[in-house]
């Protein structure tokens, strides 16, 4: 009797493994997913080298990881079991009430001391005025939320190592965020800032470069005031999350300001047809382009500024557009042209590097800026 259940349970096991084999050849691969908010890993190339080096067995496993059949759905099944027992965390999103918060590891110090390198190298390079803004991730905002002994690294470290830049200006947005942090100034479901907390960095930035007079106010905001409702953000994607109540997305449909990407004619700032998607996030220039151009078309603008970004700049550019004649913006994360050079190309009287701080930490390709 055992011995049948034995092998009941082995033709059973075989059956599951051989049916999602057969489910997983059969289903298309996906390119993104809606839910996760991200691009998905697709099946790599074969080469011999790949397969010596380990990268194509990585790539695989990523490839599978990513395709998985039903990946969606098991994903939102994990959080539920996560919550039925307690826990407090899943896939690196911590569940903070009514908010989700990121999860930030400590980085390599020596990948934090280089980019910070790369900034001062990139004033040296350009003989430009170059200034470094770092957003905080809402867990040191909120940190209190965060459940009790939940690990995270003390982004002070950063903000304080960014004071002791030599040739580039630190502007400091932390205290400044966690002074508002009432307001709404982090979304509940997105890892990013509101246009509110963008509105804040915007205004000491403005500050910093001596334009305080031209900061538009928020009373003269609310004339060009749009909404996208129904927004699930990154760590909802992330965490499986259920039962959580949407971000709205307030942005500013101010006149006159086009963008262009290279070989590409002039377009409007947002991509509307974002709004009715997902990833409603990416409305602001519809996403990420490698780098664009912003233009003002209104005579008393006047200046060229170079930004230099991650995601996280995008909420906060069109309030910059306002007074800059144009803005030309790269995305060192998509781009491997020489920003020394770009910068020269495009004339630019002033640079901008915006990070979020988690990134500005791990991202290998800021020490780019110093070449």
């Amino acid at each position: 009797m055992k011995r049948k259940q034995a092998v009941l349970l082995c033709a059973l096991f075989l059956a599951f493994l051989w049916g999602f084999l057969l489910l997983s050849l059969l289903t298309p691969s996906r390119s993104f997913s809606p839910m996760e908010n991200r691009t998905l890993a697709q099946r790599p190339e074969f080469s011999l080298s790949s397969f010596f080096s380990g990268q194509w067995a990585r790539d695989s496993e990523a490839y599978l990881t990513d395709q998985f059949p039903l990946r969606d759905t098991w994903v939102g099944l994990k959080y539920i079991c996560e919550r039925a027992m307690l826990r407090q965390e899943n896939n690196g999103v911590y569940f903070a009430g009514n908010r989700l918060i990121a999860r930030f590891d400590p980085p390599e110090e020596s990948r934090v001391e280089s980019n910070f390198a790369a900034v001062d190298q990139l004033a040296q390079n350009t003989n430009l005025p170059v200034r470094l803004l770092l957003a905080p991730t809402s867990a040191y905002v909120y940190r209190d939320l965060l459940p009790k002994n939940a690990p995270s690294y003390d982004q002070q470290a950063l903000f304080n190592r960014a004071e002791e830049l030599k040739t580039a200006q630190n502007i400091p947005v932390a205290q400044l965020l966690l002074e508002n942090r009432e307001e709404s100034i982090y979304y509940r479901t997105d890892h990013h800032w509101t246009t509110w907390g963008a509105y804040l960095a915007y205004a000491a930035y403005m500050e910093a470069a001596g334009r305080q007079e031209e900061i538009i106010s928020p009373q003269q905001l609310e004339q060009y005031q749009k909404q996208a409702t129904d927004f699930y953000g990154t760590l909802h994607s992330q965490s499986g999350a259920r039962f959580y109540q949407p971000d709205t997305i307030v942005y500013y449909d101010f006149p006159g300001l086009t963008m262009e990407e290279p070989g590409e004619a002039p377009k409007p700032i947002y991509d509307l047809s974002f709004v009715d998607q997902k990833d409603k996030y990416s409305l602001f220039f519809g996403g990420n382009p490698p780098q664009f151009c912003i233009r003002n078309q209104d005579p008393q603008t006047h200046g060229t500024l170079l930004v230099v970004k991650d995601s996280f700049a995008n909420s906060l550019l069109p309030y910059l557009a306002l007074s800059y004649r144009e803005i030309y913006v790269f995305d060192p994360r998509y781009n491997r042209d020489s920003l020394r050079q770009f910068a020269a190309d495009c004339g630019a009287d002033e640079i901008l590097v915006l990070y979020q701080t988690a990134n500005f930490a791990q991202d290998a390709n800021i020490g780019l800026l110093a070449l």
